[in-house]
């Protein structure tokens, strides 16, 4: 009989082992790629939001590296090969296109957000160096490809508008403006089979382009690669990968047959229950389905062979039974009985006192026959004490919230011969009055006639667990900061009161919300990256992200976050919006001279040392003009110094005016400005001082009347330091205002002038 019960509490153990390992397998690998759809949703949400808003604001001067754009006229396209060999081709994809590179107009704008894509393409690329390519096609008929690659191996060709991952985005297919994953299809790169996350970049109702993610369906094998048979479809019934090699394109009876399904039950096993293991058919199936991306990952186990594999593992126990009872008959008659009763026992003891949970073992009267050191030290009770007491005598189970005693599991499953597990909300009091929380189940003992002979109930400490719930709530009831709990998911679980004053929201409304939903968009991918680095267990510290209050208004929020014990972020933060808006009228005051609210002189000296290497390294030319109202000492003796205030600030606007917005101008001092003009060589220089010169001539001002300027410009010589390019143009500003004013006078070399 004791062997019947050691053979079924060991099967039964090792049965539900399996089907919790098989359970918890599934479930790690399904939040595995759960964070990488998320992740991938994330940045390319924000890249879409980023896109719509340059286009909303336009594109104030030219990336850095559009100079290393070359076209050539041969095959009538352009490139960024300039940059191969260079530091800056691990800075940029190639931007490979049809036609000549625009000197001006939306497409220069177009491809300057592709530029500055490349500055999120290489921050997500360096920590998730899966991704196979980050890249932006535009309708315009070019594509920006990160990481570089060579024109040679790959460049952009109209066909590509027509694969997968530009089709499924554009306004035809895509009207509501959605990210999309696209099916499955061969890599024009050569990376072989690939999937897409695409979203459609729109200038107002104008379609742009598609900024898109590959990953492919080798890597995603890699991610749900298991000892057990699993597969991640499409919607459409194709397999995107298996767990144990890389597959497409299936048709529906295909993929019946691969899974081992009959064709009749798979419409029922796409319907089972999300996230737990059921049965369909011998199987033990787990199902799960992901709201960012049309997909669902099975993972399936024959149930033969998670019932083999337990019937294995009690095995031993069985052959070491049975050869007990063969050695005690070779004892004397009248010992055999008690002999083989004491091994019997031994061995089943042994057994329970090598399980980490707690065993009680009661008979068909209820009372207690077996208990091991684990339940003895839950209960309080010895085995010697609680032989023979009824079980309820023993286990004084209670429920956690209304602290009243809960029903007998033992009697129960003796009464209704069905088996139990328990939930989340006892208490097990020890005979000196400790409390632990446990989860546990009971289950009856069928002897060799097939009747209830006995229950076994076994049970385990979750103290931990439920410890965890109370400590955050502790943790909110310090009212010093803003304090939340966030769980790794980035979902709100709980907030403080002095969290709801400031953003407005209370706990019910934010429960469930990811906290990226509050996030200012141009600071969602810094809280990502923040976010990744607390689930590697670091502890980030002072970190300021905008949020969004409930009335619509936006606070800058310092944030102080660590990871718990258990699956939960605990975050303290403060509101530091008055400072944050005290640094930037500070930082303004560095950058902006206060009257004319253009650039000042000190902001000019810190660009211009950046601006000049960047014409080293493109070769191009770039020019300044120097400029200076005339008679404006007699502005200020006549009208008085507001007047002459006046005057720059009407002054600095007619200039801003006349200028491209990749010009940048400064005021320089008293009233005196200087406008930098990259990629302008002397004769374009000229040109766009005459027009200011004349702008400012006829520019009539109500009170003052006519006013005129006097222009120096310079085109900077090969490696001139800017301290000689200066004295240049301010010699030949000299020379204006001495040689009639109301002019502009070039200097090309020292001893060479040109009026206009």
């Amino acid at each position: 009989m004791l062997s019947v019960v050691v053979v079924s509490i060991s099967y039964y153990s090792k049965y539900n082992s399996l089907i919790d390992e098989f359970e918890n397998t599934a479930m790690s690998k399904e939040f595995l790629l759960r964070e990488h759809i998320r992740m991938s949703s994330n940045f390319i949400k924000s890249m879409m939001i980023h896109g719509n808003t340059f286009f909303e604001h336009g594109s104030s001067s030219d990336s850095e590296f559009y100079g290393l754009l070359k076209y050539d006229p041969k095959s009538d396209s352009f490139s960024m090969d300039a940059a191969e060999g260079t530091p800056q081709e691990k800075a940029v994809g190639n931007i490979t296109g049809l036609g000549e590179i625009p000197e001006s107009g939306k497409v220069r704008d177009e491809l300057n957000l592709a530029l500055q894509y490349n500055k999120f393409f290489g921050s997500h690329y360096e920590k998730f160096p899966e991704v196979a390519w980050l890249y932006y096609t535009s309708e315009n008929n070019f594509v920006n490809m990160y990481p570089w690659i060579s024109s040679k191996d790959f460049t952009f060709l109209e066909k590509l508008k027509t694969v997968e991952f530009y089709k499924i985005a554009n306004p035809l297919h895509n009207p509501f403006r959605r990210i999309v994953w696209s099916p499955a299809y061969i890599d024009e790169a050569g990376k072989g089979t690939m999937i897409t996350l695409s979203a459609p970049i729109y200038d107002k109702d104008n379609f742009k382009g598609v900024v898109s993610l590959d990953l492919t369906t080798a890597w995603l094998a890699k991610i749900i690669a298991s000892d057990y048979e699993g597969y991640l479809i499409e919607d459409t019934n194709s397999i995107l990968s298996v767990s144990h090699s890389r597959i497409s394109n299936v048709s529906d009876s295909e993929l019946d047959a691969l899974m081992k399904i009959p064709a009749k039950d798979f419409e029922k096993l796409k319907k089972l229950k999300l996230n737990e293991v059921q049965i369909l058919d011998g199987y033990y199936i787990y199902l799960a389905s992901f709201s960012e991306a049309p997909w669902k990952l099975f993972y399936i186990v024959p149930m033969w062979l998670v019932a083999g594999k337990a019937a294995a593992s009690a095995l031993p126990i069985l052959l070491i039974s049975v050869f007990l009872i063969i050695s005690m008959n070779q004892i004397e008659k009248r010992k055999k009985s008690e002999e083989l009763l004491k091994r019997e026992k031994e061995l089943l003891e042994t057994t329970f006192f090598s399980i980490a949970e707690g065993i009680i073992v009661a008979d068909k009267a209820g009372r207690i026959t077996l208990m091991n050191a684990v339940a003895e030290k839950y209960t309080g009770w010895t085995k010697e004490e609680a032989l023979g007491r009824d079980f309820h005598e023993v286990y004084n189970n209670i429920n956690i919230e209304t602290r009243e005693r809960r029903y007998n599991p033992v009697a129960h499953v003796l009464e209704t011969g069905k088996n139990i597990r328990s939930d989340r909300y006892i208490s097990l009091i020890s005979r000196d009055g400790s409390e632990s929380y446990i989860l546990g189940s009971a289950a009856g003992i069928i002897s060799d006639a097939g009747e209830l002979s006995g229950v076994v109930v076994s049970f385990r400490d979750i103290t931990k667990e439920y410890e965890q719930e109370r400590e955050i709530a502790e943790f909110l009831n310090i009212n010093l900061d803003m304090l939340c709990v966030v769980d790794t998911d980035g979902k709100f679980h709980k907030v403080n009161k002095r969290f709801e004053e400031i953003l407005g929201y209370n706990t019910e409304e934010l429960e469930g919300r990811s906290i990226l939903s509050l996030v200012h968009k141009d600071d969602t991918m810094f809280m990502l990256n923040v976010y990744r680095e607390l689930l590697e267990n670091k502890t980030v510290s002072a970190f300021t992200a905008r949020c969004r209050c409930k009335d619509g208004s936006e606070r800058y929020i310092e944030w102080h976050a660590q990871i718990g014990s258990g699956k939960y972020i605990y975050s303290s933060a403060r509101d530091v919006t008055e400072k944050r808006v005290l640094e930037e009228r500070l930082r303004m005051s560095a950058t902006k001279d206060e009257l004319t609210s253009l650039y000042n002189r000190h902001f000019f000296e810190s660009i211009i040392a950046q601006q000049t290497g960047m014409a080293d390294i493109t070769g191009e030319a770039i020019s300044i003009a120097l400029i200076d109202l005339d008679q404006f000492k007699q502005v200020n003796d006549t009208w008085g110094h507001p007047a002459g205030d006046e005057l720059l600030k009407s002054t600095a606007q007619t200039i801003e005016r006349t200028l491209r917005k990749s010009d940048i101008l400064a005021r320089f001092g008293g009233e005196e400005f200087i406008v930098l003009m990259p990629k302008t060589s002397i004769e374009g220089a000229v040109a766009a001082s005459e027009k200011i010169r004349s702008a400012i001539e006829i520019h009539m001002h109500p009170t003052m009347g006519k006013q005129t300027a006097s222009i120096g410009v310079a085109e900077r010589a090969e490696s001139e330091a800017f301290s000689s390019w200066y004295a240049r143009v301010d010699e030949a500003l000299y020379r204006a205002k001495h040689g009639g004013r109301n002019c502009v006078v070039v200097a090309r070399e020292p001893d060479r002038e040109y009026h206009s």
